[in-house]
């Protein structure tokens, strides 16, 4: 019998192996004009480490994401008056920036200080999974996040999701000299969520990155924070205004939310 069982489990090991032949890398993925994907994305300004571990977030679980044509990275290592929201097409190679928020006590223009707490109103650093949508009575159209990461994996407990808000937009910026705080949900204009939302909701992920805190989230997850205070240009309004963070609603019941698959994040290597 054991012979058999032997060569039962090594077919079972070769027959894993060639499943995993058979799904295409994403770091191989080309466009309709013979340019790999990675390169065309890379000339298009997205930092070079967020987009690799996107690509790997992607290779890792090939089968499980559902959607891999958009997916999302938000450097977090640039002020919130840059669109630091990359949308990407991995069908066309195309990129669209967008802005994005962070949690109002996350940092004034700068995202200096993230965390995984419950009500600490703070930004996440690591992998989302989006999917499903809701319609909240405060914020509208509204797409679930699952965070995958433990910098992260509190993100459904914190109610945090993607959603739109009046604070993400030029007028804001110029009237305040800074981006609007959320309560660490990864806010967007108005006028461009349903069209981001809509192109993510069937499954895709989201990227939370921080250049500086990436490595120390890996090992300190609970908490992430630069040393120094944050340097602000004159007229910048550091009060909070009417519709910022700070007006809490909880998400729908638990129960209405979609399953995460079970997703292997880079960070964790």
């Amino acid at each position: 019998m054991k012979p058999l069982i032997m060569r039962s489990l090594l077919s079972f090991v070769i027959f894993i192996f060639s499943l995993g032949s058979l799904a295409a890398s994403m770091y191989d993925r080309r466009l309709s004009d013979g340019r790999f994907l990675f390169d065309v994305l890379l000339s298009q300004g997205i930092p070079r480490e967020p987009l690799d571990l996107t690509f790997r977030m992607f290779d890792y679980n090939a089968g499980r994401i559902p959607n891999t044509n958009y997916s999302v990275i938000i450097d977090y290592s640039l002020p919130s008056t840059q669109k630091r929201l990359y949308l990407m097409n991995f069908n066309t190679g195309v990129v669209e920036r967008f802005y994005a928020s962070h949690g109002i006590r996350s940092g004034v223009i700068e995202t200096r200080s993230f965390s995984n707490q419950v009500d600490s109103w703070k930004s996440s650093i690591g992998f989302y999974f989006a999917k499903g949508t809701y319609v909240s009575q405060k914020n509208g159209l509204s797409l679930y996040l699952d965070g995958i990461d433990y910098s992260n994996n509190n993100a459904r407990v914190r109610s945090i999701v993607l959603h739109g808000a009046k604070y993400v937009s030029d007028e804001f910026i110029q009237q305040n000299g800074r981006l609007g705080w959320s309560e660490g949900c990864p806010s967007v204009a108005v006028d461009a969520n349903a069209y981001i939302i809509n192109l993510l909701q069937s499954g895709s992920i989201i990227f939370s990155y921080e250049r500086d805190l990436l490595a120390y989230s890996k090992h300190y997850p609970s908490d992430q924070e630069k040393m120094g205070n944050e340097i602000l240009p004159p007229g910048v309004n550091t009060n909070p205004t009417p519709g910022e963070g700070g007006d809490h609603l909880p998400l729908p019941a638990f129960f209405e939310r979609p399953e995460i698959p079970y997703l292997i994040s880079p960070l964790n290597f």
